[in-house]
């Protein structure tokens, strides 16, 4: 029993990394994104038309934030504000990092 226990604890803290769309570590400040290594946290966020949504850097490596209609600098700190004037969905991405994307959903 001790040896299959042993032998599941690899592939356990494997699959315990890959949990990407996991929104557990998401901020619990309205409006905020956090860019952390590989994924944003929440992976979509709803605002109202006329918001700001910040992005807040808290990863070690470098990412950006793209849009059609916005874009950060490639950075590893600080933060980046883009303010929604309309309603809609905006999906956005890191260009750095392939499958590293969320969506701002703006309500009227």
């Amino acid at each position: 029993m001790r040896r299959l226990l042993l032998a599941a604890l690899p592939l356990a803290l494997v699959l315990a990394a890959c949990g990407g769309d996991d929104d557990s570590g998401a901020p619990t400040e309205p409006g905020v994104v956090l860019v952390d290594d590989n994924v944003f946290r929440p992976k979509t966020i709803t605002v109202s038309a006329g918001d700001t949504v910040t992005w807040r850097w808290v990863g070690n490596n470098a990412h950006n934030v793209v849009a059609d209609d916005f874009s950060s600098d490639l950075q590893k700190e600080g933060e980046f504000e883009h303010t929604f004037e309309d309603a809609g969905r905006y999906n956005y991405h890191c260009t750095v990092h392939p499958g590293m994307n969320g969506t701002v959903e703006v309500t009227p």
